[in-house]
């Protein structure tokens, strides 16, 4: 199904009846990498797993987004949809969107669920500080030459495990968010909220420091770390997972 939001033309699936749960995916996902978790949560739940815009079936804006105009969609897909007092879930960059939402709007949502959630810049390490500029002023002066610049530029951005590089027309969007620091925004939550957190993941800008700095930083909240887990919970401990959704709900 589709909703007409800001001109956009936003893909979305609902499932289960109850209380309503809106789940926002990660970067390089769409509906559904939750559809694992489903049959565990539509007892409960009416779900609502929505595509953001540029990935999945939803449109590409036009302009390259931010965390604020990712959350204002949301934000306008709840008023159209008239989704009264749902748990807002957010995984990664979802999770990003999830924030800037609970903040901005908090008498829109009831509760907000964090899920392995970027948000907090990390610090630059001495490599991105240094290496980095310089490894770009190289390539950039550098002769194209049997197309060495971009294989250079290619292997580059992947030793960073960057998404950049297959970011195709959203490059502009990821280079938005990932430069946009959301902690004053996680002080600003008031809603009560659930982390969820794989012990190993590796990503820089969802580590377990970033987890337990998030659980500091909100008010009322509570996290629960996975023994073993990586970046996404949900999908390598479905039903632990879900327990912990319902058992928050």
């Amino acid at each position: 199904m589709y909703s007409n939001i800001s001109g956009l033309k936003i893909y979305y699936q609902e499932a289960g009846a109850g209380k309503n749960l809106i789940m926002l995916h990660g970067w390089k996902h769409d509906v559904s990498s939750f559809w694992g978790v489903i049959p565990l949560l539509k007892d409960r739940f009416k779900v609502w797993l929505i595509d953001l815009p540029g990935f999945g079936r939803s449109d590409l804006p036009s302009k390259a987004f931010t965390a604020s105009d990712y959350a204002e969609v949301i934000k306008d897909f709840i008023e159209v949809n008239k989704i009264k007092d749902p748990i807002l879930l957010g995984h990664s960059l979802g999770g990003r969107v999830a924030i800037k939402l609970a903040s901005k709007y908090p008498k829109l949502i009831d509760k907000l669920i964090l899920e392995d959630s970027a948000g907090i810049k990390p610090n630059k390490d001495f490599f991105k500080a240094f290496i980095y500029p310089f490894a770009k002023a190289f390539h950039y002066f550098m002769p194209n030459l049997l197309n060495i610049k971009n294989k250079l530029r290619y292997n580059f951005y992947k030793s960073l495990e960057s998404d950049y590089v297959n970011a195709g027309k959203l490059k502009d969007t990821l280079t938005n968010i990932l430069a946009e620091d959301l902690t004053n925004d996680l002080k600003d939550i008031k809603a009560m909220t659930l982390l969820i957190w794989g012990e190993k993941d590796a990503t820089s800008e969802a580590s377990l420091k970033h987890g337990k700095r998030m659980y500091r930083m909100i008010h009322n909240s509570k996290i629960e770390i996975f023994d073993g887990v990586g970046h996404s919970p949900h999908l390598e401990k479905p039903e632990l997972f879900s327990y912990y959704v319902k058992d928050f709900s």
